[in-house]
């Protein structure tokens, strides 16, 4: 198989892993012999040995590794709450080739690949908190940088758009919360409205 499609296969692998029911996170490193494997985040309260059933049953359907011999690692998943995001934590973790964004909320998770341009990160954010809360989708329009390191998102619903600012001074995961937080209207801050069009912002 090329390397290439190895990558797909283990990304899918991935999402198909997250999408088992008492699995919070996972991440896939078959590569390394030493260090690497499967691990498995549960949800508070998911029940460990069914858990593990689904997982097996899945690397056998993907050809990993006899179900006998995988090398599985199981933790439980600790669900603090990003500051400035009530009621989800997000996270943006660097892989090969991207980016992987999580949102999890307190029923629901999302998580995203997206290509390795802050437009698209903060898109994949975007989209995963509309779904974990349930809000209808939007459009990220904007995203640049200023001299100071003010983070600017714009989202627009088709009508309006709305701004969400942040520092990236504090980190970048953080700022990229806050300002599509803000961006979203699903936390406050010092963003705001505006109907005026958007000039091609520059990262």
């Amino acid at each position: 198989m090329a390397p290439e499609n190895e990558t797909v296969c283990m990304t899918n692998l991935a999402l198909r892993l997250e999408d088992l029911p008492g699995v919070a996170s996972v991440s896939v490193d078959l590569d390394d012999t030493v260090n690497g494997g499967i691990n498995v985040r549960l949800e508070p309260g998911a029940d460990e040995k069914e858990v593990m059933e689904r997982v097996r049953a899945l690397l056998v359907a993907y050809g990993v590794r006899p179900a006998s011999s995988a090398r599985v690692k199981v933790g439980r998943a600790a669900m603090s709450t990003s500051e400035g995001s009530p009621g989800v934590e997000v996270r943006v973790t660097p892989i090969k080739g991207g980016a992987r964004i999580e949102v999890m909320g307190r029923k629901v998770r999302s998580f995203r690949i997206a290509p390795p341009n802050p437009s698209a990160i903060v898109q994949g954010v975007a989209d995963a908190w509309c779904q974990v809360v349930g809000k209808i989708p939007v459009e990220i329009v904007g995203v640049s940088i200023g001299d100071r390191g003010e983070l600017t998102v714009v989202a627009s619903n088709g009508t309006s758009e709305s701004v969400g600012r942040a520092n990236v001074g504090e980190g970048w995961q953080k700022a990229i919360t806050t300002a599509v937080g803000e961006a979203l209207r699903l936390t406050g801050g010092t963003g705001g409205s505006r109907d005026a069009e958007l000039t091609s912002p520059a990262w």
